[in-house]
């Protein structure tokens, strides 16, 4: 091949491969700008490199690129406690990789429809996994653990209240237990189930004010219909 054709697809190589950059770019992402045109512009060299000499397979080092990007992409997958990130950007390399294979072997048609499609899975694709994990999150409820101590003489006057603060707020009491710190002070541990944690903070604060109440604390954890598990950065 000429120098003029290496040259204008190798331009149209960076040119895609900056789109796809700027995208990551500017929503901060581990992998940005030049890692993704580097990327591009390497698969793009080393698949041209098959039509440069005479070689009786000329996909056997495309073949190659693939394994290649495997071993960069895993360089990016990182693991956060019960998360994992980095999914979403070894995936755009990956892609980045083929963009570049498909315009060093002339299928830079073919090479420009697939960076929209990376582009649209990236921004239109991402704005609706966020709304479906939305209403996925909507949907889950907050368990709510509350201990409040309280004078023992003024036992059931706290708990005919906070009953009653619960029932009004529409809030779900799991269970209630009730132990002896001393003679003269008990302890109430409420556990609660809601989706709605603002109204918890009412209630704490609403039976805070109780005469009877020493003190009171309060933690909170997630209970979730599914794991939130395999997540990406986006």
């Amino acid at each position: 091949m000429d120098m003029t054709t290496f040259i204008i697809r190798l331009t149209i190589c960076f040119i895609l491969s900056i789109l796809i950059g700027l995208e990551r770019q500017l929503r901060h992402r581990m992998v940005g700008l030049r890692t993704n045109v580097l990327v591009c512009i390497g698969a793009f060299l080393f698949v041209y490199l098959s039509f440069g000499i005479s070689v009786s397979d000329q996909t056997r080092i495309a073949a190659q690129v693939v394994s290649g990007i495997g071993f960069l992409g895993a360089g990016v997958i990182l693991r956060d406690g019960s998360k994992i990130k980095g999914l979403n950007t070894a995936a755009t390399l990956w892609c980045v990789a083929a963009i570049g294979s498909l315009c060093a072997s002339g299928l830079v048609v073919e090479a420009t429809i697939g960076t929209l499609f990376v582009l649209l899975s990236n921004i239109i694709l991402r704005l609706i996994s966020l709304i479906i994990m939305g209403k996925i999150k909507a949907n889950e409820k907050e368990k709510y653990t509350i201990r409040i101590n309280c004078k023992k003489t003024k036992e059931e006057k706290v708990r005919a209240n906070f009953a009653k603060i619960i029932d009004k707020n529409d809030l779900v009491l799991n269970s209630l237990e009730r132990s002896e710190i001393t003679e003269e002070e008990i302890k109430l541990k409420a556990i609660i189930i809601t989706r709605t944690p603002s109204k918890v903070e009412m209630v704490i604060n609403k039976i805070s004010t109780d005469p009877g109440v020493v003190s009171i604390t309060w933690e909170h954890e997630k209970e979730s219909k599914s794991d939130n598990e395999d997540s990406d950065e986006g």
